[in-house]
């Protein structure tokens, strides 16, 4: 019986590299996938991304503080525009405060690489509120970095509007 299993053993790990090989392929096209959602990334959203955290403990609580980076701290009152996709707090169809998201609300936040995609917080100037879209929208409005409120993301967009 064991010269039967240690001839089985080479062949088997022989068999699984094409797979290993086919795998390494769908990865790279799921990859490509990704890149098509670059248009998207430009020079501001690159700049949030720099967002960091201090980490501290407290009581034995983690307590996760932001951390502005330069570059990210100058763009603090900025006025920009940032194109992205709308991504509902709430139930419900119309919104005055969504996140943004470089990547559609369709593919998983947590998946690809480099971790969680940057998202920013909008409200829509005078408490306007708009039909969430799956396209792609433009927004213009004005950067407040989040340095107190737990209870809300640590960008936000404030004062905005949707462009044509």
């Amino acid at each position: 019986m064991k010269p039967y299993i240690t001839t089985l053993i080479p062949f088997t790990v022989l068999a699984t590299c094409p797979t290993y090989t086919l795998a390494q392929q769908q990865s790279s096209k799921e990859i490509q996938h990704l890149a098509d959602h670059k248009p998207l990334m430009n020079k501001t959203w690159e700049t949030f991304d720099m967002l960091m955290y201090k980490v501290t403990k407290k009581n034995g609580q983690t307590i996760y503080t932001p951390h502005f980076p330069p570059q990210l701290a100058a763009l603090d009152g900025k006025t920009v525009q940032l194109q992205g996709y709308m991504v509902p707090l709430k139930a419900g169809f119309r919104h005055n405060i969504f996140m943004l998201s470089v990547l559609p609300i369709q593919q998983c936040m947590f998946c690809g690489q480099n971790g969680i995609p940057a998202m920013v917080e909008v409200t829509l100037f005078g408490g306007r509120k708009e039909r969430i879209s799956e396209r792609p929208i433009t927004i213009k409005g004005k950067i407040v970095l989040n340095r107190r409120q737990n209870d809300r993301l640590e960008i936000w967009i404030t004062d905005s509007n949707i462009l044509e």
